[in-house]
């Protein structure tokens, strides 16, 4: 499945990453669900919580949930490595806060009515400011800003406002069933 994520959203380099990795980890992608499922669709609740993908362009991702991060922390979210300025959308209606954050940068909450919460980071800027959006609207544009190694977003999906891995939503949002 990820090999097709890659196919379908644009090959970035090998060595692009948003953040750097120990000597022990590779750049062999991390599959989504196990080899003997991979013809299969990803579990309903993964496909449901995002309405849309959050980028509108050519980007590639992996699983890097819980991946050893700077000052102790373990990555709670998926880096979509994509070119600076690719539009970043709402994944949902909601309300998006714009703000500032040393780690993340310009970053995004997007906050729904139902009380699950979405993290976008290290954007180039916003499109607009602070205001209740619609699944799809453009809120933002990637780009490496925060503790970014290079041009990527960061996202972070918290239903019920609690953290989870986001690559199983992440992947049933942004490839196109007909690939998985």
């Amino acid at each position: 499945i990820l090999t097709i994520a890659l196919i379908a959203f644009g090959i970035a380099p090998a060595t692009s990453h948003a953040e750097p990795r120990n000597a022990n980890q590779t750049d062999t992608p991390r599959a989504a669900v196990p080899t003997s499922r991979q013809s299969e669709a990803p579990p309903l609740v993964a496909q449901s919580l995002l309405a849309r993908c959050p980028l509108d362009g050519a980007a590639t991702f992996e699983d890097s949930w819980g991946w050893a991060r700077s000052g102790g922390r373990k990555h709670q979210g998926v880096d979509m490595i994509a070119g600076r300025g690719t539009p970043v959308i709402a994944v949902r209606d909601g309300f998006a806060q714009f703000k500032n954050n040393s780690l993340g940068g310009r970053a995004i909450w997007l906050t729904t009515d139902d009380g699950d919460r979405f993290y976008y980071a290290h954007l180039d800027g916003w499109a607009g400011d602070s205001r209740n959006v619609e699944a799809g609207e453009l809120i933002g544009y990637v780009g490496s800003t925060g503790n970014a190694k290079g041009p990527h977003l960061h996202f972070e999906t918290h239903p019920g406002g609690n953290v989870e891995n986001p690559y199983p939503h992440t992947l049933g949002a942004c490839v196109p069933k007909s690939l998985g």
